[in-house]
């Protein structure tokens, strides 16, 4: 029997034709790059955003598209101000700013980070432009609800305005500051303190720095009981909030509330405040100095016989508890002396040196639970070398 002859290709086969070439992907739109920008700005990727706005302000400007260069510009100064590139962020905002003349609708974004990067009077000038702009959107939105069904619009308008409104009131808080320090020698600037936080407290009478400025002026004024008043209002805006909540108040601001409770002899209520800050964040060395020295004023503040009770400690144990923070305070400057404050460092010694004279011992507090901020990885690998050889 014959050899079975293998079919030739070209018998009973036909060649597969070739896979053609997978097309290149398009290039990113300019909206593309922007969104991308935003998303790299979020995970702090901030080269990389800058190089997707750079791209799509190049397109933006070749196109001719001034909401988009506007917009690009405006990323663009944000990702600089991250990047600690302050003269490129200030031209790219007046950039921004205008290019902006020519929409119906600017951001007041640009103002508002310029605002911060200027001198006071251009700061002044910067401010009030935001303000404007955005008192004109929140009309905007009040007339569009009053010519809509009669309600109070949906949720979205309501975030909208929401923020708006908490963007107008911290622009007159801002501008209140001014006053308060670089331009406190203007004839009017007591008139514009009282003028632009009634406004203020008019367009968002939930913001609780509205209520913390209002303090600060009144001590300016020497009127300790207003001043009470004013701190106190703010800080129950969110006294009773959880971390998690959208309106409680970053840790600058409440650090900054409770420097303002300690000038007004509010130790125990700048305590409250203290105590969560430390709960966060323990290696923070300013929340320990200022516990440090609101435990020492608060126990100078009672009488020395007194013997603590429920609701008071006695001044023995504040000062222990003053001694706890201080020394805590010192094993954080200790670890990175780098990083210290020369006044809070002198203060502090000078206040833990009049505590042992006295013979005050520092309280348990978080040295009895393990949960002290001066424990670092090399002690806990010597422990457990230690443990492995027993």
């Amino acid at each position: 029997m014959g050899r079975i002859k293998k079919p030739s290709k070209s018998s009973g086969q036909r060649r597969a034709p070739k896979a053609e070439a997978a097309a290149p992907p398009p290039p990113p739109t300019m909206q593309e790059l922007l969104v991308k920008a935003a998303q790299l700005i979020a995970s702090l990727q901030y080269e990389e955003a800058k190089q997707a706005t750079l791209q799509a302000l190049e397109m933006a400007v070749e196109k001719e598209d001034t909401k988009l260069c506007t917009d690009s510009l405006e990323i663009l100064g944000t990702v600089e101000l991250e990047l600690g590139e302050l003269d490129q962020a200030r031209e790219h905002f007046l950039l921004s700013i205008e290019h902006s003349s020519a929409l119906e609708d600017p951001s007041p974004a640009p103002h508002l980070y310029l605002a911060q990067l200027s001198s006071p009077e251009e700061s002044l000038v910067h401010f009030t432009n935001a303000l404007k702009i955005l008192q004109a959107r929140i009309t905007a939105i009040e007339q569009a609800k009053l010519g809509g069904d009669g309600g109070d619009g949906n949720e979205e308008d309501l975030e909208e305005e929401e923020e708006l409104r908490r963007s107008a009131s911290r622009a007159l808080v801002g501008m209140t500051e001014l006053y308060l320090t670089d331009l406190c020698f203007d004839p009017e600037a007591e008139q514009n303190c009282e003028k632009h936080l009634a406004l203020a407290a008019t367009i968002d009478p939930t913001d609780p720095e509205v209520y913390q400025t209002l303090a600060s002026v009144r001590m300016s004024q020497e009127r300790p009981d207003d001043a009470k008043k004013a701190a106190v209002q703010g800080w129950e805006l969110w006294r009773d909030l959880g971390a998690d909540s959208e309106h409680y108040p970053p840790a600058s601001a409440r650090l900054n509330l409770a420097k303002l409770l300690l000038e007004l002899s509010m130790h125990a209520e700048a305590l409250e405040i203290l105590q969560r800050l430390e709960n966060e964040d323990d290696e923070d060395s300013e929340v320990w100095y200022l516990s440090g020295w609101a435990w020492w004023l608060l126990g100078e503040s009672r009488p020395e016989e007194a013997p603590s009770t429920d609701e008071e400690e006695s001044r023995g144990e504040c000062w222990s508890e003053g001694k706890l923070c201080l020394e805590n305070y010192m094993r954080l400057n200790d670890l990175e002396p780098e990083n210290s404050d020369p006044e809070q460092l002198a203060h502090v010694k000078e206040l833990l040196e009049k505590l042992e004279k006295l013979g005050v011992v520092a309280s348990a507090g978080r040295e009895e639970e393990g949960e002290g901020p001066w424990e670092d990885e090399e002690t806990d690998d010597e422990e457990e070398e230690n443990a492995m050889e027993e």
